[in-house]
């Protein structure tokens, strides 16, 4: 296993983040498809190969109008095109100053509904009994907006999924090989980047510490770590199925004497 060397947040950006930004807001990666009135709007975008899910049976790229989607979160009443099927959703439960809304969807108590509508981005989740769609942030700009997944997955083949190639837990593992005692924080948010674990350590020379397992839900996760509440910085890791050709990315933070670099990261595919 390599280790790599993490640099604080505070250096800028890389190069190739630079120029995904000057070509977006150039308007050379993406023509949007849909009417500035509607909440979801389709995007002329190829989501690359690598970062498509196993448990995307139907997906595509959108931009989302959050001011729009949460008026109409607030009216409680409104639909929904998703994947060419309009959703009609129902809102029984909201609480605005931290933008949640709990619903159902056409007309079945059973069939949830949630969304997180924040200033500038939003999440959504809807289950339709045999099926599910999600809509998710990627964290991408696209001119001067969001991009979106918007994804179905289907229970019965994602059942046959789980039985032929069950999930593999996220996990990390911290190390101190320095000479003094750390604190070091870390927070992870999974891939419609909501926290989902935050814990902060205190480790000594020479201690490992191992995590629980923290997810199995399929996709790029984020972390954010912060040694000594002065050097911070995040790192991704992928959850996915164990198959012969490799499961989820398991990522080893070791604490070092070096001031500059002062965490190494290095990452394990079983």
């Amino acid at each position: 296993m390599e280790w790599s060397k993490i640099t604080s947040k505070k250096i800028p950006f890389s190069l190739i983040a630079i120029v995904l930004v000057i070509l977006a807001v150039a308007g050379l990666l993406y023509i949007n498809l849909s009417n500035e009135d509607e909440i979801i709007s389709d995007i002329d975008y190829t989501i690359d190969e690598e970062d498509v899910q196993s448990h995307w049976d139907e997906y595509k790229a959108v931009t989302v109008n959050v001011d729009k989607l949460r008026q109409s979160l607030d009216s409680g009443n409104f639909s929904l095109r998703l994947l060419d099927e309009d959703v009609h959703i129902i809102i029984f439960k909201s609480n605005k100053a931290d933008g949640y809304y709990r619903g159902y969807a056409n007309g079945v108590a059973a069939n949830q509904a949630e969304f997180y509508c924040g200033e500038d981005t939003c999440h959504c989740y809807i289950d339709l009994g045999t099926y599910s769609y999600h809509i998710v942030n990627t964290g991408e700009l696209v001119g001067n907006e969001n991009m979106y997944v918007l994804y179905m997955t289907d229970y019965e083949k994602e059942e046959q999924r789980h039985e032929q190639y069950p999930i593999d837990p996220l996990t990390f593992e911290i190390s101190n090989e320095d000479s003094l005692d750390h604190n070091i924080s870390i927070e992870i948010f999974d891939p419609s980047n909501s926290l989902i674990f935050s814990e902060n350590y205190s480790i000594s020379p020479g201690e490992i510490i191992a995590s629980p397992e923290i997810s199995e839900i399929p996709g790029k996760h984020r972390y954010v770590v912060v040694l000594d509440g002065d050097y911070s910085f995040e790192q991704s890791a992928t959850v996915a199925r164990s198959t012969g050709l490799g499961s989820s990315e398991k990522l080893y933070f070791n604490i070092v004497n070096d001031s500059e670099y002062p965490v190494l990261v290095g990452i394990e595919i079983a």
